[in-house]
Order: C-alpha cells, then sequence, then structure tokens
C-alpha cells in the first residue's frame, strides 16, 4: 500500500507519496497540488527512494514551483467566493462557502456548498473544490465505462486495464489499445452526462478501430445515434 511522508527538501517541507510497484527504476513526478509521488521496485527501500529525491532536490522543486504557478494563473478568474457561479454537469451552480471542521464540498439543487477550516485562505478554498471536482468526474467516468463495456465486450474488447484522468488540455479522451488504457480530462466536469457518455463510447470504439475511418464512427453510431450534436456540444465553450 502506498506511505506519505515528509521530506526537507532544501529549506522546505515536501510532502512525497510512496508505492511500489513491478517496475525496474525509481520514478518521482509532481502533482498538480505540488506534491511528489513516488514509484519503486518492490527490491528498493524508501530510504533509497528517498535519497533519489534528495539527488534530484533542484529540479524537483523548480518543477513544483513551475507546477503551482500553473495553477493560480489557470484558477486566476475564480476566487472560489459566494456568488461565483461555476458549470457542474452542463449546469450552472452558484457558490456558498462556510467554516467548518473539515474542508470538504458538496453540490445540490443549484448550490456548491464549499466548507473550509479557514475560509479567507484561497489556496484552501480553491484545492478542496479541486479534488471534490476531480473525485466526482472520475466517479462518473468510471461508472460509464462499466456501463458501457458490455456493448463492446460482445465485440472481443477486453475490460481497460487503468483508466486515468487529468487536467488534459489538448483532448477530452484518449485510448491505448495496445496496452488496454483509457485516459480522460478532468474538464468534462462541465459537461452534461450525455456528452461524458458519448466521449466514454468514441476512446472505447478506438479499441475496435484505432482511426476515424467510416467504420469507427459505425461503430459510435450504432451506440450514440445523435454523436454529430453530442460533438458539437463538447467542444462548445
Amino acid at each position: 500500500m502506498p506511505s506519505v511522508r515528509k521530506l526537507v527538501l532544501g529549506s522546505r517541507e515536501v510532502t512525497v507519496e510512496f508505492e511500489r510497484k513491478r517496475i525496474r527504476n525509481i520514478n518521482v513526478r509532481v502533482r498538480r497540488d505540488g506534491t511528489l509521488y513516488c514509484s519503486l521496485p518492490y527490491y528498493a527501500s524508501v530510504k533509497e527512494a528517498e535519497d533519489f529525491i534528495v539527488s534530484k532536490q533542484d529540479y524537483l522543486l523548480k518543477s513544483i514551483d513551475n507546477v503551482v504557478s500553473e495553477e493560480k494563473t489557470k484558477s486566476l478568474s475564480r476566487r472560489f467566493i459566494d456568488g461565483e457561479v461555476f458549470t457542474v454537469l452542463g449546469n450552472p451552480y452558484v457558490l456558498k462557502v462556510l467554516e467548518g471542521a473539515k474542508n470538504t464540498c458538496r453540490a445540490e439543487d443549484g448550490v456548491i456548498t464549499l466548507e473550509v477550516k479557514d475560509p479567507s485562505d484561497y489556496r484552501t478554498r480553491y484545492m478542496t473544490y479541486e479534488k471534490w471536482r476531480r473525485r466526482c468526474i472520475k466517479s462518473i467516468i468510471v461508472d460509464l465505462c462499466g456501463e458501457m463495456y458490455p456493448l463492446f465486450e460482445r465485440r472481443g474488447v477486453a475490460m481497460p486495464k487503468k483508466i486515468t484522468l487529468g487536467e488534459y488540455k489538448s483532448f477530452w479522451g484518449e485510448c491505448f489499445a495496445k496496452r488496454g488504457e483509457l485516459k480522460f480530462s478532468y474538464r468534462l466536469f462541465e459537461k452534461d452526462r450525455a456528452v461524458i457518455r458519448y466521449v466514454v463510447v468514441h476512446e472505447f470504439a478506438h479499441f475496435i478501430e484505432p482511426n476515424h475511418s467510416s467504420r469507427f464512427w459505425a461503430i459510435v453510431a450504432e451506440i450514440v445515434p445523435d454523436y454529430k450534436e453530442l460533438r458539437k456540444r463538447l467542444n462548445n465553450k
């Protein structure tokens, strides 16, 4: 199971999550929240992984600063304050910020309730909302993949080995047929469920047909007859 530790890099304390995998080398990546994720082989010790991270600390600290800066720039148009309007699954929701015992977020009846320990702290409001947003859309997409899979199983498609999400800007979804992996963008959170379903079907169809040939679109049309209209809604800003 993954373990989380604090590691001092330079003059900063950085949170690092360690996870053992069937890999040959120690790998480290910077997450969007400024923490580190380290995967390491079963034969390597956590101490070895920590030493590796420290040896790369200059590069990693610079990467962390870049990521945090990107996230701040990306959200400058959002202040996460009372009355701000967000799009949730195709519908407008008004934000309500409250002080609470823990950082949580929920949405119902057109209102997003953001409860945080310190309502005056922008980063806390932002990160609490973002974690909730990402958790919600991931759950929806995973459920839709399970719902759509039987329609492709009868065509000989194996259940994806991995379904991942990221803040991808260049695509809504992507299929890696050879390694059985599907990727989706967190940005789908703003689209309505019918559009998200279309994206899931679109990527599943790539397990059968890798390009956008007429055969590919025929497969999509069998399940989503109105896919052309949904494509327009998907790309409508």
